[in-house]
């Protein structure tokens, strides 16, 4: 990693609930030295509107327009005033305005950052408030490889592609005295939400024999086989020990996404799980077919290879470190990618003689 001579101050804003990616790359960012990071919770001490208010905010949500219900635009402008950071981190805020970014341009002339883990292109990922500030970014970091010619064809600058990541300190290995009595009690583990090509997946396994539990809050019960497990969503450290109830891991795409590969495709292996992918060109990119994951492109394939790794302690045993080792050498933790935004960050920065950072 290179190092900051200078202190470089940033503002980070976003959703920092525990469990979050947003809070797990502005702990990543903590670490990261020379950088002093002031944090602004975006959803912090508010309360769930009642009734009729909470359902208004929901439907001006689906129309794209959601209302600032948190004073996001406020609260990061007197921190702004507050900081006078060098640069404005955003985390996938939904309604900051135009108006918001002049005013927080117009403290001290910060770089002003923008992320998103989603396919912001997406219809029900925009927001006239976001699609209205994409020039504004001096960057805007994406996971999503097909986003950058997309952004870069609506005049966003420096569009940006950073890859997915793990959080060391929660997606790692555990032991039988970490996860209880349900350590690899079942055959398969899903955790997710709910997609009807999920739901064939799964099905599909448990009629060949296989024991499947499923962790998701969203899905229908009468439309899974009567011998899948079905439990709620998870998150967390909770996430991480779940994982663990399985010999195998799976990995679906979400196809609403257009997804090509996840964040939960580079957490679930550094966690040393095996892992039974949907086959794609990133994820092959990212772990070796074969010795690093397993893909599949068919509900036929799926079978075959769970019941393989089920057949082959060592064998299952084998690609879980091969996928966890991929993950730790190939820089793929939060703190790699940290210190990746944050060497494009002072690149574009050192442009301009105004905002020069020594590396």
């Amino acid at each position: 990693m290179s190092q900051q001579t200078a202190s470089v101050r940033m503002t980070f804003i976003g959703a920092l609930y525990w469990g979050s990616t947003t809070r797990q790359r502005l702990e990543a960012f903590r670490q990261l030295p020379a950088l002093d990071v002031q944090a602004v919770d975006s959803e912090a001490n508010i309360d769930r509107e009642p009734g009729l208010v909470g359902l208004w905010h929901r439907g001006r949500s689906k129309l794209g327009y959601p209302a600032d219900r948190y004073r996001e635009c406020a609260r990061l402008i007197a921190a702004a005033e507050q900081h006078r950071p060098d640069v404005v981190f955003v985390d996938a805020s939904r309604v900051l305005t135009r108006g918001t970014l002049r005013k927080v341009r117009a403290i001290g002339d910060p770089t002003l950052v923008y992320y998103i883990p989603d396919d912001v292109m997406a219809r029900h990922n925009q927001t006239r408030q976001r699609v209205a500030t994409m020039r504004d970014w001096d960057i805007f970091f994406t996971t999503k490889t097909f986003n950058v010619p997309e952004l870069a064809a609506h005049g966003v600058r420096e569009p940006t592609l950073i890859g997915n990541s793990f959080d060391p300190a929660l997606h790692r290995p555990m032991t039988p005295a970490d996860v209880g009595p349900e350590y690899e009690q079942f055959d398969v583990v899903f955790v997710g939400s709910y997609e009807g090509e999920r739901c064939d997946s799964v099905n599909a396994l448990a009629e060949a024999g296989i024991n499947v539990i499923v962790f998701g809050s969203d899905w229908p019960r009468r439309q899974l086989d009567a011998r899948v497990q079905l439990r709620e969503g998870v998150y967390a450290e909770e996430y991480s020990r779940c994982m663990h109830f399985g010999k195998v891991a799976l990995n679906f795409l979400r196809k609403i996404n257009r997804d090509r590969i996840t964040t939960r495709s580079i957490e679930v292996p550094a966690m040393a799980r095996p892992v039974v992918g949907e086959r794609s060109d990133e994820h092959d990119a990212h772990f070796v077919d074969g010795t690093e994951y397993l893909g599949f492109s068919s509900d036929r394939e799926l079978v075959a290879h769970v019941k393989r790794l089920l057949a082959d302690d060592v064998f299952r045993r084998n690609l879980a470190l091969a996928g966890r080792q991929r993950c730790l050498a190939s820089g793929y933790s939060t703190l790699d990618r940290a210190q990746e935004m944050m060497n494009k960050i002072i690149e574009v920065r050192s442009r301009t003689t105004s905002r020069t950072v020594h590396a």
